[in-house]
């Protein structure tokens, strides 16, 4: 984060002479040997907080979590503008201390035990939350009595509170492990949304979809966003941060209810897949050029189009289960085809050519069509099978073969259209469903980007 980046040079001496104090008070070694590099995570947050320590406190006075009461924003902030800090202050509950939300969970490769940043509910000053081996099998204990476990599932961390609260750390492509979802025992929850590279903290939604946006520019979060219903109105409010001229950026609003906020599909905490990148974007642009009509959208790398309901999920890629073993999703190895990007339109189903055998007729479950191809695209021994297949009729159309339109049986429903495309391994007709997983391939490996087609 760029606020990070120029307060660790002014502030390292002194830095290093905090980190001094806090190892003897709390025990928080720093080691050059860990997995994450812990020290540089560490100095960045005492750094921030011991150059501003005066207004770090009055910020960590000025909110709180409205999670229980749905009818106000999800955080409770004064009306004026908010001091600098933010970053460093903004934090959540957990046992007798305060977790700051920007933070990462570090791990001590030199000593064996897991180190979470936390905040003194009491002297407000910093401290670490310990963790070290337990006796069972990946689960660690805190050191300090206050009773907090966590669990390590290799790619996802759980921290739990003896009130069953839970804080889920995912491994994000930095490296670092970051707060991504936040249950408490009642079953509220709140998800941590980051930016495509993982990097930074873009915003929180509740599970009543209430919203926090933090809104950045070069020297950091320059202002912050509230939405939530009240008394059946959508409202949104923005306050400053930091000392910034006046603008009309406090002022509360209405919006649409037609509006669908992104933060309505957010990312489930257990997801390999962090995010959504241009890349990803490139790949299913091509892949519905291939296979669709003129307005046609994909999804092939688990994520569904954006624009499709907000009740309909976002990620349907790998995840990682409460027993800590990968899983597949629905589109992990697959794609959906749909005819606009709202998922409503209609679209013909084309296949490229040079297949040498294919099904005289669609499935009489879920219609599905498959093509026999001795090479598709970057891949030879390959088969084609596309479901939900209506109109069936092949026909030669340029460099295309049309083959019907989407939609068909078993893929039909009075909100969208799709049909279901997936890729196998040699030629062995359409698979029973258990053996399918085993000789999926995944489409975005089989056809190659076009240069310049992500911008």
């Amino acid at each position: 984060m760029a606020v990070h980046r120029t307060l660790l040079p002014r502030a390292f001496r002194l830095a290093s002479l905090m980190l001094c104090l806090v190892n003897i008070c709390v025990g928080a070694t720093l080691t050059s040997t860990a997995k994450v590099d812990t020290g540089r995570n560490r100095v960045h947050f005492i750094a921030a907080k011991t150059e501003s320590a005066g207004s770090v406190d009055a910020a960590n006075l000025a909110f709180k979590w409205n999670v229980s009461d749905k009818g106000l924003p999800l955080l409770g902030l004064p009306s004026t503008h908010l001091t600098a800090g933010l970053d460093q202050s903004l934090s959540y509950p957990l046992a007798q201390f305060s977790f700051p939300i920007f933070q990462a969970l570090n791990y001590d490769d030199e000593h064996a035990r897991y180190l979470l940043p936390a905040l003194s509910k009491e002297s407000r000053g910093i401290h670490f939350v310990e963790f070290v081996p337990s006796g069972t099998k990946n689960t660690y204990a805190s050191v300090d009595g206050a009773n907090i476990q966590l669990i390590d599932n290799d790619n996802m961390k759980v921290v739990r509170t003896s009130d069953g609260t839970r804080y889920i750390f995912v491994r994000y492509p930095d490296g670092e492990f970051r707060c991504a979802s936040i249950k408490d025992s009642s079953g509220a929850s709140l998800s941590l949304l980051y930016t495509a590279n993982g990097l930074m903290l873009h915003g929180v939604v509740d599970s009543a979809g209430r919203t926090i946006t933090f809104n950045y520019a070069s020297d950091g979060i320059t202002s912050l966003t509230q939405t939530w219903m009240a008394n059946s109105e959508g409202l949104t409010k923005t306050w400053r941060v930091g000392e910034q001229a006046e603008s009309p950026l406090n002022s509360e609003v209405k919006f649409s209810h037609a509006v669908v906020s992104l933060f309505a599909k957010s990312l489930p905490s257990n997801a390999i897949i962090r995010s959504y990148t241009t890349a990803m974007a490139a790949s299913d642009k091509t892949l519905a050029r291939i296979f669709g009509g003129p307005n046609a959208v994909a999804g092939a790398n688990g994520f569904e189009p954006a624009g499709l309901a907000a009740a309909y999920p976002f990620y349907r890629g790998d995840i990682i289960g409460d027993d800590g073993i990968e899983r597949r999703g629905h589109l992990s190895y697959a794609m959906h085809l749909y005819g606009s990007p709202d998922g409503t339109g209609d679209s013909s189903l084309y296949v490229p050519p040079g297949f040498t055998q294919h099904s005289a007729q669609p499935s009489p479950i879920d219609a599905a069509v498959i093509f026999y191809y001795p090479r598709l695209g970057n891949l030879t021994d390959i088969t084609l099978a596309i479901f939900h297949v209506a109109d069936f009729q092949i026909s030669n159309e340029g460099d295309r073969i049309r083959i019907g339109s989407l939609g068909g049986p078993g893929g039909s429903s009075a909100s969208y259209k799709h049909s279901h495309i997936e890729f196998y391994r040699g030629n062995p007709g359409l698979p029973p469903l258990a053996a399918r997983p085993g000789l999926r391939i995944d489409p975005t490996t089989i056809f190659t980007v076009p240069d310049g087609s992500g911008k």
